[in-house]
């Protein structure tokens, strides 16, 4: 044996406290957008009915990201309901399925996710139907020039 003093290893760091409210508060929201919204925000609170109080501040409410996201991707509803009236022809299929498959799987995470966002669930649902809707109309007109082209090569041409 040595008579070499065995040195303790030193302390472990204590650990780092979690952020407390006010200090995640204070970090977050700086930018001048987020100053405007909240103001905006602060002002309308003011003149929310009782009745409505519970939407205003449900999770998912419009206070939220939560809530406007889904508002504006009732664009994407619109533009498809509007493709409604575009020649088959001009479809684009792989569009429409990257749309249609993103919508269905978006409706599924909007039940999954907590809090459940139903306007989430019903926009992704309405952008994965008019899409599908879309898919068939490109299908339709696809199996359409098919059989034309067939009908074409069949008939014997005439000299």
């Amino acid at each position: 044996m040595s008579s070499a003093a065995v040195q303790p290893p030193p302390p472990a760091p204590a650990p780092r406290p979690p952020p407390s409210t006010a200090t995640a508060a204070a970090s977050a929201g700086k930018g001048i957008h987020s100053k405007l919204y909240n103001g905006l925000i602060g002002a309308c609170d003011k003149f929310v009915p009782a009745k409505m109080r519970p939407l205003w501040l449900h999770p998912a409410g419009p206070k939220t990201i939560f809530f406007w996201a889904p508002v504006f991707k009732w664009g994407l509803v619109a533009a498809g309901l509007g493709d409604l009236a575009r020649p088959a022809d001009t479809i684009s299929i792989p569009a429409c399925g990257a749309l249609a498959a993103t919508g269905i799987i978006w409706s599924r995470y909007s039940l999954v996710i907590i809090p459940k966002n139903y306007s989430l669930f019903a926009v992704n649902l309405f952008v994965g139907l008019t899409q599908v809707v879309q898919l068939g109309r490109a299908f339709n007109y696809q199996q359409g020039q098919e059989k034309l082209k067939k009908e074409q090569e069949e008939k014997p041409a005439v000299a």
